[in-house]
């Protein structure tokens, strides 16, 4: 997990930031004060379980044993070919070779092909650049400087659960 440490930034515009919190932990790590040793060991505990949630998924799913998933997990990131070698993933190719695949599973291959989107409206792009905007406008930037912080990712600062997401 990477987080940005904007208090210097904060110090030298005059921005203080005040809050109210149940615990000591809440709303941790911050990018508006530098992260404590508690701060940056709870992080860690998160981390690494779910690091080794993870890691169990794989061996168990892709019928690996616990060291050879481990092996593979140091974060590296691995092309189609790769993964194939791997043991990742069990072939490359698009729409009709994921038919195929289905079909040899015992799939009808005539089963109807559904595009699934997303249709309910979560915010997103819209959200993400009015977040910007509020710390462009605490920030006092002129235009409330949302365009610019949403362009270089400020935004990014308020997701909240994990981001990648992984499913066979």
């Amino acid at each position: 997990i990477q987080y940005p440490d904007v208090s210097g930034l904060m110090d030298k515009l005059g921005v203080k930031l005040e809050e109210v919190k149940s615990s000591p932990l809440k709303a941790s790590p911050s990018p508006f004060k530098p992260t404590n040793d508690d701060e940056r060991a709870m992080v860690r505990k998160l981390i690494l379980d779910s690091y080794d949630w993870f890691v169990g998924i794989v061996a168990e799913r892709r019928n690996m044993t616990k060291p050879e998933a481990l092996a593979l997990a140091d974060g590296s990131i691995f092309t189609g070919r790769q993964a194939v070698t791997n043991k990742l993933i069990d072939a490359v190719g698009g729409e009709a070779e994921a038919i195929d695949w289905l079909a040899g599973k015992g799939v009808d291959a005539k089963l109807k092909v559904v595009e699934w989107k997303d249709t309910e409206k979560r915010g997103g792009f819209l959200f993400s650049k009015a977040m910007a905007q509020t710390v462009g406008a605490a920030l006092g930037l002129p235009g409330h400087g949302g365009d610019v912080l949403h362009e270089i990712g400020v935004d990014r600062l308020f997701l909240d659960g994990l981001v990648s997401v992984w499913h066979p």
